[in-house]
């Protein structure tokens, strides 16, 4: 498969997982899950759905569970709404880039955090420190 075509039906599934894990699913376990990108292999024999979800580690975990148990009801979604000769074999995967990037955001804010309160109990007229 060329790889346009592989790009229309990666958004095509993500469309179709979004809507499905919204209308169909009504498990009160599952978070506020974001279906962040679908990667699909050159043969279209396996997807793989990246998700994140708001919340503690406690809220991933049931997220995943509900995720796992509910694989065939969106796989038999994906298979109505595409039209292809096969369907590919979904698998979920938590997506760590979006926990990463507000682990990072975090750092940077405490680090500015402690810029100021460094500048601050130097008092005004001091020189800055010299940087590495």
């Amino acid at each position: 498969m060329n790889d346009r075509r592989i790009a229309r039906l990666q958004e095509q599934i993500k469309q179709v997982l979004a809507e499905t894990l919204q209308r169909d699913l009504a498990d009160p376990k599952l978070g506020l899950v974001t279906i962040t990108r679908v990667e699909v292999d050159a043969e279209f024999t396996v997807c793989k759905a990246f998700w994140s979800v708001l919340g503690d580690d406690r809220v991933r975990r049931d997220s995943a569970g509900v995720l796992a148990r509910a694989r065939g009801l969106c796989q038999r979604a994906i298979g109505k709404a595409i039209h292809t000769r096969t369907v590919p074999r979904l698998e979920f995967a938590h997506d760590e880039g979006i926990a990463g990037a507000i682990r990072v955001n975090r750092l940077l804010q405490q680090l500015e955090a402690d810029r100021r309160a460094r500048e601050a109990a130097r008092g005004p007229g001091t020189p800055p420190e010299p940087q590495p």
